[in-house]
């Protein structure tokens, strides 16, 4: 049987070896304190990898608090993504974090990764970038719940909040997406120090914020103006894409760790492949540290973590 249980919540995955009454028997006697069971009726979807559910038992209810070597994220399935599979993954990236380092986590989600790293290491500081308005809402209560006052949580797209991080401060964002996007800030109730908009429209213009600036104003700074010791990419469909982002933002020595999608015969090979065509592309040395599957997928895929030192300083 394959399902994951996230607090008090079970989702099962297909295909299923059952039918949805055998699962909700089984997954009932095993676990008494699940109030839901959800079934996910489809893969994650753009823009924030949140999949569609069925709720097949229980309260009508998708948020709640799942507990992970001791640190509590609270999450609502419906409307964040949230993989329970990964804590150890997570909890290994953590102790690798010397005293002093500066991090930075891309598509951090509710801020598990962050989290982690500030609890379970020395980090000086750590800069979290997410899309997703409202697992940015529920990553800011995170902190809270944890009690952590290093994490400096940012909403946009890697792409855009990345040239301009050492401007930003905790909770800004960098919007390009447009009215809908607007709308989802609105609707997580997040508030936002400052609102970048790349495309400016007259619908928006009865939008209350503290703050409003335009692009314009940070185009003139100074890119790439943070560095960092080290960087997680934890989105494996598509995380090499970004890092023509992540190589400016890393000091010389600095360490990325990217998480990848691999068939098993294909990991060696495809690693060293995938890295020497970026390498060559954005002019940078690099040396393999480890190679890890850190998760399956499917019979024979694998997700496996890449971390890797990149070495700026070609000879």
């Amino acid at each position: 049987m394959s399902y994951d249980i996230i607090g008090d919540i079970a989702i099962i995955k297909k295909p299923l070896k059952y039918d949805e009454e055998e699962y909700v028997k089984r997954i009932l006697e095993k676990h008494k304190f699940i109030k839901t069971i959800l079934l996910q009726e489809t893969d994650v979807l753009p823009p924030y990898r949140i999949p569609k559910y069925k709720i097949l038992y229980g309260e009508n209810k998708t948020e709640t608090i799942n507990i992970e070597y001791g640190l509590r994220f609270k999450v609502d399935v419906y409307r964040c993504y949230y993989s329970p599979r990964l804590s150890n993954e997570r909890y290994r990236i953590a102790k690798q974090v010397k005293e002093n380092e500066e991090v930075l986590v891309m598509f951090s989600g509710v801020n598990v990764y962050p989290i982690y790293i500030a609890k379970y290491s020395k980090a000086k500081i750590i800069y979290s970038i997410e899309l997703n308005p409202f697992a940015v809402k529920y990553g800011l209560e995170n902190l809270r719940i944890n009690k952590i006052n290093n994490v400096i949580t940012l909403l946009g797209d890697v792409k855009y909040i990345s040239k301009y991080i050492g401007y930003l401060e905790n909770g800004d964002a960098i919007i390009k997406n447009g009215l809908e996007y607007i709308k989802d800030i609105i609707d997580s109730g997040l508030e936002i120090n400052n609102l970048y908009i790349y495309e400016y429209d007259e619908m928006i213009k009865n939008i209350k914020y503290k703050k409003l600036k335009y692009v314009s104003e940070l185009e003139n700074l100074e890119k790439f103006n943070k560095k960092f010791d080290r960087i997680i990419m934890p989105l494996p469909k598509e995380s090499h894409t970004f890092l023509e982002y992540a190589i400016p933002l890393i000091k010389d020595n600095g360490i990325i760790h990217l998480y990848q999608f691999f068939e098993e015969e294909k990991i060696k090979e495809g690693v060293i492949d995938l890295l020497e065509k970026y390498s060559n592309e954005l002019n940078f040395k690099y040396e393999i540290l480890n190679i890890l599957k850190v998760g399956d997928i499917a019979p024979g895929n694998y997700r496996v973590c890449i971390d890797f030192k990149v070495i700026k300083n070609k000879i």
